[in-house]
């Protein structure tokens, strides 16, 4: 497939990713903001819809205008902010994976301790937002526009002379591993500054077009950039190995509550003797005016054990599925990245479409709600019957 082929095929999928998801996502947040019993894992999910909305509406459009212009910017500002925005949102998003799984970490195994309320939940998302923002606005200020000013005795222009096959080659190159973490100044540039230069010797600059949004020494030097490069990709691996511990955890607590109560259950059909029973349910403690009264179960008091274990039931089961629906929002989310990151660190030949697959996670969460939480599929069913019967 030729570039021109690949290029338009890219262009198309992403229109595709844009138009999709933000009609999924807006749905999204529709539903969730209407509910009346806001949780934390209702606002997480906000979150990341309203996170995976701008990405649709904003920064795969951008996205598409900066690929159709090969990256030739010409102007700082839009180059910054492209960085920006392309390496502020990914780690946003792998953030807010890390604080679901804490989330459901203490709603199934120490679900009385109250870790994550609904306030601490904003505060934490507001400071995933602030920190997210502050690794947008480094790499931004690493990057600059490319701009070459010939002096007077070149007959030719720098520009001439730069194959634009490999220009555009090595532009992509380098935003795909800036955006994953993999991104160092070129050789090349670590005697120009990107800005405005004055060089006659052409072959300094080859691979770069002028105008193009390419790493830059002009605020850090190529030491710092490195470095920070590598921090920025660790919080990949470690956002992973978080997530990955914690639902870990989770299922180990799971598995052993089901083998207690199937033990429970094995006592209670083949008890010891036949006037043995639980301490729940021989002995109860009761307070009746301030006095503490002990005695056998009342048919009442029965029927309310057995409500208060059902509701708890349920309600661990309930949590026991959001994990779920969350944990295959986080394998999709690790998937979907994966190809691309693998490219950035040159494990992998270099694909255009492959790399640009990962905004398909941006389209993707509004399917698994609707497949894996029957509440947001009867929401969804009542939204459309609602614009059905308008018409």
């Amino acid at each position: 497939m030729d570039d021109d082929t690949e290029n338009l095929v890219v262009l198309v999928l992403l229109g595709i990713f844009s138009v999709t998801g933000s009609v999924g996502n807006a749905l999204v947040i529709y539903i969730y903001s209407r509910k009346r019993d806001i949780t934390t894992s209702s606002l997480f999910i906000l979150t990341l819809a309203g996170t995976d909305l701008f990405t649709c509406l904003i920064i795969i459009p951008f996205n598409i205008v900066v690929l159709h212009l090969n990256y030739t910017l010409y102007y700082e500002l839009p180059c910054k902010l492209y960085m920006f925005l392309i390496t502020c949102n990914v780690p946003f998003s792998a953030f807010v994976m890390v604080a679901i799984a804490f989330d459901r970490y203490f709603c199934i195994c120490h679900p009385f301790l109250h870790a994550i309320t609904i306030p601490r939940a904003k505060i934490i998302v507001m400071i995933m937002g602030v920190f997210a923002c502050i690794l947008g606005i480094m790499t931004s200020l690493t990057h600059g526009i490319f701009s070459i000013i010939d002096p007077p005795s070149l007959n030719v222009t720098i520009n001439a002379a730069i194959n634009s096959t490999v220009s555009s080659y090595i532009s992509q190159k380098i935003i795909n591993d800036t955006l994953l973490g993999n991104s160092s100044v070129p050789p090349s540039l670590s005697t120009a500054t990107i800005g405005i230069n004055v060089s006659s010797e052409a072959d300094e600059y080859e691979g770069y077009g002028h105008g193009q949004c390419v790493p830059s020494t002009e605020i850090f030097n190529s030491s710092v950039t490195y470095v920070y490069q590598k921090i920025y990709a660790g919080f990949y691996l470690i956002s992973f190995l978080i997530v990955l511990i914690l639902y870990g955890l989770i299922y180990r607590s799971i598995h052993i509550r089901r083998a207690l109560k199937a033990k429970r259950k094995r006592s209670c059909l083949f008890p010891a003797s036949p006037n043995e029973y639980s301490a729940v349910d021989t002995q109860m403690t009761v307070l009746n005016n301030g006095h503490e009264i002990e005695g056998k179960d009342g048919d009442g008091q029965k029927k309310f054990r057995k409500k208060s274990l059902g509701l708890k039931e349920k309600v661990f089961y309930a949590n026991i599925r959001t994990a779920a629906m969350l944990f295959i929002v986080t394998i999709v989310f690790l998937i979907a990245f994966l190809p691309s990151w693998l490219m950035a660190h040159d494990l992998v030949p270099f694909s255009k479409i492959l790399f640009y697959m990962y905004f398909i996670y941006n389209v993707a969460n509004p399917i698994i709600y609707a497949f894996m939480n029957t509440s947001f599929r009867d929401d969804l069913q009542a939204v459309f019957k609602r614009i059905c019967n308008s018409k």
